[in-house]
């Protein structure tokens, strides 16, 4: 939506991309998270109202602070793509900004995936073997991603265009904000709560796991 507000010249998405993204860069890595193990302090934890919101215990905020995140960087990719692909002495054709979208858009679920194996923990902190499936999807479903956009048949279905390793490597390191920022987050949190005196984060951890 933002596209055609800033002058763009069209939309980035067509419907079939969207339905790539729905089915497969969100699909399969969110089919292998129903696999990840129960955190070791589960058992501690008091009980939940089972008639609670699906948007309780700060999963609304959650999934608005992910998505406004998103959007922001996946907008300021959609920026300087459109710039460098419109440059003069561009080699490529100029809807390649498009593609770029596309696959920023697409690579950076795989990361997110990875950081929603828990909600205090480090990445690197959780051992890598407990969860071998979510390693699996990622894997799968960034080679799918790399092979639509090289692959002539799946370019011409899906209406990509070729990227340079140069633009391919943008579209990673774009993507890959999303988890660095989820990571830092983590740390924020978890040094928030520690900066706290005991009987305020007791009290503030209490708010947040009570069943009322």
């Amino acid at each position: 939506a933002a596209a055609p507000l800033m002058g763009l010249g069209g939309v980035p998405l067509s419907p079939l991309q969207i339905l790539w993204m729905n089915l497969v860069t969100d699909g399969v890595p969110a089919l292998a998270l129903a696999m990840e193990p129960a955190e070791p302090n589960v058992m501690q934890r008091p009980p939940h109202d089972p008639r609670e919101s699906i948007f309780a215990r700060g999963l609304g905020a959650y999934m608005v602070r992910v998505g406004l995140l998103l959007a922001i960087l996946t907008i300021g990719l959609m920026s300087w793509a459109y710039q460098h692909t419109h440059a003069a002495g561009y080699s490529g054709d100029e809807n390649t900004w498009k593609t770029m979208v596309f696959t920023t858009l697409c690579l950076a679920q795989m990361g997110h995936a990875l950081a929603a194996r828990s909600d205090t923990r480090l990445t690197v902190q959780l051992n890598p073997f407990s969860n071998l499936y979510i390693w699996g999807a990622v894997l799968l479903t960034t080679g799918l991603q790399v092979l639509l956009i090289y692959v002539p048949v799946f370019q011409q279905f899906f209406g990509l265009y070729a990227l340079s390793g140069l633009e391919l490597a943008i579209c990673f390191g774009f993507s890959a904000l999303l988890f660095v920022w989820l990571e830092v987050e983590k740390l924020f949190i978890g040094w928030f709560f520690k900066a706290k005196p005991p009987a305020i984060a007791s009290a503030s951890q209490g708010r947040l796991s009570k069943p009322d």
